[in-house]
């Protein structure tokens, strides 16, 4: 009996494939593929018996059709967007939606970043760990209290805020479902492909486009993915277009940002505040501008070591839970 084959449909780059490859479980042939054209996969469907799709990677009824033997589509995330649901029923195929728990640290990490820079927490930990004010202290009670004791003035909230999101795939699906009880006046997004209307219902969002997106947002969150089309394309005119006093948090991939454009927007005061997980060049060294900044509490400045995805395992093995499980029921099945 031969291996069955499960076909993995990704736009991951080559690094993140080969960890999948190194995780598949034993007794099953991986094909992985790179956003296929029809014509790359059409020799292999007819022997796929199970598929997985990332990042929204679609599976269309003309590949359901045409894989004949397959049991299971499993959706890597929490939307099954993409996915011909109706074509899979008619075939008799099952459909799994598997949440990321990648994703889902990455969103908690986003809205830490958002909420430290809104509240400008760096400088308050500062100012509060070194407690240099020159004023007495009285023992507090009911109504005796020292309250906002230096005067901070620009310490903001995210109720009525517009929030706005670049590169709008699970990240941020995940982000939005965690910022909505923060009650913002508007949440939109941008992406290659806009969401139907049930799921921008179902997550508060409004479309934009990108230039919307920076001229309207108090806080722009990117989650760009890395491309030619996306090299530094936040730069110096997208600061510019910015509101004056908005902050922006990014935990999309390295060299996104244009970094000296992001330093002279925030030493000019345009921009309020910045959080950053990734960088142009990794890790950061001593001298980095960035770096720099970021020693100085009042620029509201936040760096994090790329660690949004916190202390994932040391594999992708979960990505197959699904599969796995699945085979595992037919196989016992009388």
């Amino acid at each position: 009996m031969t291996d069955p084959i499960i076909l993995f449909l990704t736009d991951r780059g080559e690094r993140q494939q080969e960890w999948a490859r190194q995780a598949a479980p034993t007794g099953f042939n991986v094909i992985i593929k790179r956003r296929p054209s029809d014509a790359e996969i059409a020799d292999v469907l007819p022997s796929v018996t199970y598929m997985m799709s990332e990042r929204s990677e679609p599976v269309t009824a003309a590949m359901i059709a045409a894989a004949k033997n397959l049991k299971l589509i499993v959706r890597l995330g929490s939307l099954a967007v993409g996915i011909d649901l109706e074509a899979a029923r008619a075939h008799n195929v099952q459909v799994a939606v598997q949440p990321i728990i990648g994703t889902m640290y990455v969103a908690e990490h986003v809205l830490m970043m958002t909420l430290a820079t809104t509240k400008r927490l760096g400088r308050s930990l500062w100012q509060a760990n070194t407690a240099d004010h020159g004023k007495a202290a009285h023992r507090t009670d009911e109504d005796t209290f020292a309250f906002n004791w230096l005067g901070i003035n620009d310490i903001g909230g995210l109720v009525g805020k517009t929030i706005a999101i670049l590169g709008m795939g699970e990240i941020g699906v995940e982000f939005a479902r965690r910022i909505a009880c923060f009650r913002p006046a508007a949440v939109l997004y941008n992406k290659r492909t806009r969401y139907p209307v049930a799921v921008e219902t179902e997550l508060g969002l409004t479309y934009a486009d990108q230039p919307e997106c920076v001229r309207r947002a108090d806080v722009l969150i990117s989650l760009l993915p890395y491309a030619a089309e996306t090299d530094c394309s936040l730069n110096a005119e997208t600061f510019a277009a910015m509101r004056r006093g908005a902050i922006l948090v990014h935990a999309g991939s390295g060299s996104v940002i244009d970094e000296g454009a992001l330093v002279d927007a925030l030493q000019s005061g345009h921009l309020a505040g910045a959080a950053l997980d990734t960088y142009e060049f990794e890790p950061l060294q001593p001298d980095h501008p960035l770096v720099i900044l970021a020693r100085d509490p009042r620029s509201n400045l936040l760096l994090t070591p790329h660690v949004a995805a916190a202390s994932l395992p040391a594999d992708r093995a979960d990505d197959y839970a699904e599969i796995v499980r699945h085979h595992a029921i037919q196989s016992h099945a009388p």
